[in-house]
């Protein structure tokens, strides 16, 4: 079915307006002009009359004086008048006087559209008596529309219309510029609303007060549409939310399930497949006292106990194994508790426990291992520590030997010379007491030095502790010159030390300090024996580098050949060496948390350096204690 088209709101307005307004104007104008064509006419049959009525006593005397020339006269002077057609003047025997402008003048006379006018023409004679002398007979031809069609009544009439037809315009224009317009305006703006987007309408000051109204309206309608187009999104958005959650609820429902169904069959394949026999025991009460069920064990378990899982599981944990399940912690059972459940005891068992608690409930996870091997590693750790231990004893007996015999030699040899030093001072006899004493004092100290020695041998077999105390190194390195200058001077080596530092004070033992710097003194100067140089040189020096002090002893003799393995214990360039001297050293080094090196120089001879950590006098002294093994 078409629908019917529906007509705007101007065409409305025009039809049920405008048009009945131009409808009434033009019957107004035209009733108006009735009137006035009526009222015209008879004011223009009246004027004809009183025309007449003014000449009929002239032409009457005309008649009566039987002057024609005068009749024709007055007559020519009527029919001048060009809306006169007709005119005739009669006595009462014939006509006197006749024209006309239609040459059709008998049917003219009946056009009832014509204005015919008569009249009798009488005279007073002098006796007084009225005298009938004929008639006078016009024929005027604007009696309607074309004596309303003059000029002046045409002027008329169009300023009648107009003065009807601007009041109309203004309606027509008040109705566009008051109604259509903010109509127009209101109505694209209704073509350019979305209800996902509020765009209020605003009209002008000017419109009337019913457009603005009627705007009130519709922005307020507008924006409940919005709000409702709002709300009715935001609950398909919820809506379609819900359903994207329910449905990643079911999928991930579903993935659980299936992960949960995995996890239990990894759980049963992982708890059938564990090599140590594994028992899953939970507790429940029975008048008022916790008994312990196996509610799970794996095929270890079923195997070592000797009994299927349906039997397992109706019996109480207590019965089989003489304990209750412990928290956490390890039980050894006895040997023969699991002899009496018909197992053949052939190995040690043990229940390690471990307790898992979901919400009030709890599980007990037990795990049976056979530590048999464990008891026989331990017996065979403990025979083999025994062994050890005595193979340290011999070794560390050994190792005092070696030190003893490498060490106590170099104090042996020192009191030799002071021995043969002061023989010979006395042999000579020349009364050099001061010598003497010097040599004899010089004795003693090198026997010190052994006596020493052999107490730290000694130490080291017992395992005793050596203290290390805050000591000043640069009168520790003095007071070694001092031991080996008579060595030295014996052997034409000069032995020089210098330092930037005043002191130099660190954490040591005195004696492995000196030990070790009398070493490598003593190694320097068999090296520059060997070698025959007669301006041997041994130089000590001392410096401060990252909080620590390098202690460095040069010579310039050849260097050592295979320099890696100088530390290497056992490892000489000596033909009587042992290759413990430097090993030793290197311990004593360690000992004191530092570090010992060896480098060939590049003029010549090698440079061992001691690095030892900084000790500042003021700070707290914390007793350390060192043992050799």
């Amino acid at each position: 079915m078409v629908e019917k088209k529906k007509s705007s709101l101007s065409n409305q307005l025009i039809r049920l307006v405008v048009l009945p307004l131009l409808v009434l104007v033009i019957v107004i104008t035209a009733v108006q002009v009735h009137f006035y064509f009526q009222h015209t006419g008879q004011l223009r049959e009246q004027y004809l009359n009183q025309q007449i009525d003014q000449i009929v006593p002239a032409l009457s005397k005309a008649l009566y004086d039987a002057d024609i020339e005068s009749v024709n006269l007055l007559g020519d002077t009527l029919f001048r008048n060009h809306r006169v057609k007709h005119l005739m003047i009669s006595d009462q025997f014939s006509r006197v006087y006749l024209r006309t402008r239609d040459k059709n003048g008998e049917q003219n006379a009946l056009d009832s559209s014509l204005l015919i006018i008569s009249r009798p023409l009488s005279h007073n004679n002098s006796e007084s008596q009225r005298l009938l002398m004929g008639n006078i007979t016009i024929h005027f031809s604007d009696k309607e529309f074309l004596v309303f069609l003059s000029k002046d009544n045409l002027w008329l009439i169009a300023m009648t219309i107009i003065k009807l037809l601007i009041p109309l315009c203004a309606v027509i224009l008040f109705l566009y510029l008051k109604v259509n317009r903010h109509v127009q305006q209101l109505i694209s703006g209704l073509k350019n609303a979305r209800p996902d987007k509020y765009t209020p309408q605003t009209l002008d000051k000017q419109a009337p007060r019913e457009m603005h109204e009627l705007v009130d309206a519709y922005n307020s309608l507008q924006e409940n549409n919005h709000l409702h187009h709002i709300r009715q999104q935001d609950a398909h958005n919820k809506l379609i939310e819900r359903t994207q959650e329910v449905a990643e609820g079911r999928e991930s429902a579903r993935l659980l399930t299936s992960m949960l169904q995995s996890s239990q069959k990894r759980y049963r394949a992982l708890f059938h497949r564990n090599v140590d026999p594994l028992l899953i025991v939970e507790p429940y009460p029975v008048a008022g006292e916790d008994l312990y069920r196996i509610i799970d064990a794996n095929y270890a378990a079923i195997s070592l106990l000797g009994s299927p899982l349906e039997i397992l599981t109706k019996q109480n944990f207590e019965d089989i194994f003489g304990i209750k399940p412990l928290e956490h912690g390890t039980f050894r059972l006895p040997e023969n508790i699991l002899a009496k459940q018909g197992v053949s005891q052939t190995s040690y068992i043990e229940l390690h426990f471990n307790m898992v608690m979901y919400d009030t409930h709890r599980l007990y996870y037990v795990t049976l291992r056979d530590v048999a091997d464990k008891i026989r590693a331990e017996k065979l750790e403990k025979e083999a520590s025994e062994l050890m231990n005595f193979r340290q004893n011999q070794m560390a007996i050994a190792e005092m030997a070696t030190t003893i015999a490498h060490e106590i030699n170099q104090p042996l040899a020192a009191i030799q010379n002071y021995a043969t030093s002061a023989i010979n001072f006395h042999q000579q006899g020349n009364n050099s007491p001061e010598k003497i004493s010097i040599s004899l004092e010089q004795l003693i100290k090198q026997a010190d030095i052994a006596s020493d020695i052999v107490k730290q041998a000694r130490g080291q077999l017992g395992r005793n502790d050596y203290p290390q105390t805050p000591l000043e190194l640069v009168k520790t390195v003095h007071n070694t010159i001092d031991l080996c200058q008579l060595r030295a001077e014996k052997s034409k080596v000069n032995i020089s030390f210098s330092s930037t530092i005043a002191e130099a004070w660190i954490i040591a033992n005195e004696v492995q300090v000196k030990q070790l710097l009398i070493n490598l003194i003593s190694n320097a100067l068999e090296v520059l024996s060997e070698t025959n140089n007669s301006a041997g040189n041994i130089t000590l020096g001392l410096d401060f580098e990252d909080e620590h002090y390098v202690l460095y002893v040069e010579d310039n003799g050849p260097g050592i050949t295979d320099i890696s393995r100088v530390f290497t214990t056992h490892y000489t360039t000596k033909k009587n060496g042992l290759g413990m001297g430097l090993s030793i050293c290197r311990s004593i080094a360690e000992m004191h948390h530092g570090s010992i090196s060896a480098n060939n120089m590049s003029q010549g001879g090698a440079r061992f350096s001691l690095k030892v950590p900084v000790y500042e006098p003021n700070e707290k002294l914390i007793k350390i204690t060192t043992s050799v093994n």
